[in-house]
C-alpha cells in the first residue's frame, strides 16, 4: 500500500459543519528544524482524509508526509508567503469558513433536534408519504389517430389486454399492457394526470399525449400507499429538521443585525 502525499487545501482544512472537534493526545511523534510533529496531527491526518483501517496502520508513512508537509510549510513561512497580499486573501477565506462551521455547529449543539421533534414531524409528513397508488395498463402508438382508433374499438366491446399484446409499441405489451402498481408522481406528467382523474374500471376516452408517443389508459385499481417505517426515514428527518433549526437561527441572526444591500 502507497500513499500519496497530501497537502491540505482551504476546502480539506474546513471540517463539515456537524462534525465536533475532539481533543487528541499531545505526544510528539518527529520534530522537524525544532517544531514537533504531534499524535494528535496523526489522528487528525488520518480523520481529515478519510483514510481506511489499513492506511491509518501505516503510521510510518502517515508520519513521513506530516513532516514533508511540515517542510513545505516552513519554507513558505521563510519565503514570507504568509505575507503576501493574494495567500494572505486566501488564509482570511478559510479562517472565515473554519468559524462559519463553528458558529453553526455551536447552534445545533445549543438547539439538537429531539427524537420527540422527529416523531412528531414524522406524523406529520405521513398523509404525503402515503401516496395514492394505480394499477393501469396502457397502450403506446405513435399518433393521436391510432389512439382514437383504439378507443372506438374499446367502445365496441374489443379486449383492452388484446388490443395491447397486437399495437402497443411499450414493452408492456407481452404483458398486455400492464404496469403494475405505482404512485401517480412515477410516472411522466400528463400520464399521471390522466390517471389521477380517471375512476377505477375505466379507460381514458381521449388520447394522452407523452414524450413518448400517444396512450390509451386503462385504470384497474386503486389503493393507499404504504409509508416507510419511522427507523428507516429518521435519517432524513434528523437532516430536514436541523436545517430548520439552522434557518431559524439565521433567521434570529437577520432580526437583530442591520442590513444594507446596495441596489445595482
Amino acid at each position: 500500500m502507497k500513499l500519496q502525499w497530501k497537502i491540505l487545501t482551504a476546502s480539506a482544512l474546513c471540517l463539515a459543519m456537524a462534525t465536533p472537534i475532539h481533543a487528541a493526545p499531545t505526544d510528539v511523534v518527529a520534530t522537524v528544524n525544532g517544531r514537533s510533529i504531534q499524535q494528535k496531527d496523526v489522528d487528525g491526518y488520518v480523520r481529515d482524509f478519510k483514510l481506511s483501517e489499513e492506511q491509518a496502520q501505516r503510521r510510518d508513512l502517515i508520519i513521513d508526509e506530516l513532516v514533508s508537509r511540515e517542510l513545505v510549510y516552513q519554507d513558505a513561512l521563510k519565503q514570507k508567503l504568509d505575507k503576501r497580499a493574494d495567500v494572505m486573501a486566501e488564509l482570511e477565506q478559510v479562517r472565515v469558513k473554519i468559524l462559519l462551521n463553528a458558529a453553526v455547529r455551536e447552534a445545533m449543539q445549543s438547539s439538537p433536534v429531539t427524537e420527540d421533534e422527529m416523531k412528531k414531524e414524522y406524523q406529520a409528513q405521513l398523509p404525503k408519504m402515503q401516496q395514492q397508488e394505480y394499477k393501469a395498463r396502457h397502450i403506446l402508438v405513435k399518433t393521436a389517430d391510432e389512439a382514437k382508433a383504439l378507443i372506438t374499438a374499446l367502445d365496441r366491446g374489443a379486449d383492452f389486454s388484446t388490443l395491447a399484446n397486437e399495437k402497443s409499441l411499450d414493452s408492456s405489451a407481452q404483458d398486455g399492457g400492464d404496469l403494475g402498481w405505482f404512485p401517480a408522481g412515477q410516472m411522466v406528467e400528463p400520464f399521471a394526470k390522466a390517471v389521477a382523474g380517471m375512476k377505477k374500471g375505466s379507460y381514458s376516452k381521449t388520447p394522452v399525449e407523452t414524450q413518448f408517443g400517444w396512450h390509451v389508459i386503462a385504470l384497474d385499481d386503486t389503493r393507499q400507499g404504504k409509508a416507510p417505517d419511522y427507523e428507516t426515514v429518521k435519517p432524513q428527518l434528523q437532516n430536514f429538521l436541523q436545517q430548520r433549526h439552522i434557518a431559524v437561527y439565521l433567521e434570529k441572526l437577520r432580526s437583530g443585525a442591520k442590513i444594507d444591500i446596495k441596489a445595482k
